[in-house]
């Protein structure tokens, strides 16, 4: 009497579930980009702005209200580990949204460097009155603008079509209102208050709008060997 063997059921892997918890997690970082732009506007121009007397946002800077020593630096210290938080969050949601894509790997990594690159900011702010201050702020703040475009620069040239254009266009227009700005400093001066605003908001907006973006891509991770389509 022979005993027909029979394959035992191989237990199968929950790849739809996983994946599900991937694209979930995908997504709830990728809203931290929109929420910490969001944040930023509220607490500095409307929050710290309205404790500082006197204080015009069309000509003085947004740096000054995150200063040592100004009304609003109680209400800015804690948020901008809040936003450090955030944006570091966002980036690493980028990163989980372009497996496949280098440009675009490279160009979340750098959004992540950006957003943990807020720490030193908060260890080297400007002080009301002190100018030793300034030299290591500018210098801080210039590694963070370095990191920023490189991040804008990657994910355009990741992207193809309408993304692609509206990141180029967003970097020319941000590194130009960004420079008038440091040429009209230190003012008070509409140029520098309203240029460093327009500046600061065309990156804050593109945050939001790469996040959408991302949002809306598929996160399935390509098979061994095989390559994802650019986007």
């Amino acid at each position: 009497m022979s005993i027909a063997r029979r394959r035992l059921p191989q237990r199968r892997r929950a790849v739809p579930f996983e994946g599900a918890r991937r694209d979930a997690l995908r997504k709830g970082l990728l809203l931290a980009g929109p929420a910490s732009s969001l944040l930023y506007v509220v607490f500095t121009d409307f929050v710290a702005a309205s404790r500082w007397e006197g204080y015009r946002r069309t000509e003085q800077m947004v740096s000054e209200l995150f200063a040592v020593g100004s009304p609003g630096r109680d209400v800015l210290a804690p948020f901008t580990w809040l936003y450090t938080v955030l944006f570091t969050a966002f980036g690493v949601g980028a990163w989980l949204s372009v497996s496949g894509n280098r440009a675009l790997r490279i160009g979340a990594g750098l959004l992540t460097a950006y957003g943990l690159w807020n720490i030193m900011g908060a260890l080297y702010p400007l002080r009301v009155g002190d100018d030793t201050s300034i030299p290591m702020h500018i210098l801080v703040t210039n590694v963070q603008l370095a990191l920023m475009v490189a991040a804008m620069c990657f994910v355009a040239v990741g992207f193809r079509g309408g993304m692609r254009i509206y990141s180029i266009a967003s970097l020319a227009a941000s590194a130009v209102m960004g420079m008038v700005a440091f040429m009209a400093a230190p003012g008070p001066n509409l140029v520098l208050g309203i240029g460093e605003r327009i500046s600061i908001g065309v990156f804050l907006l593109w945050v939001a709008v790469l996040a959408v973006v991302l949002w809306k891509r598929p996160s399935e991770v390509p098979a061994p060997g095989s390559k994802e389509p650019r986007p």
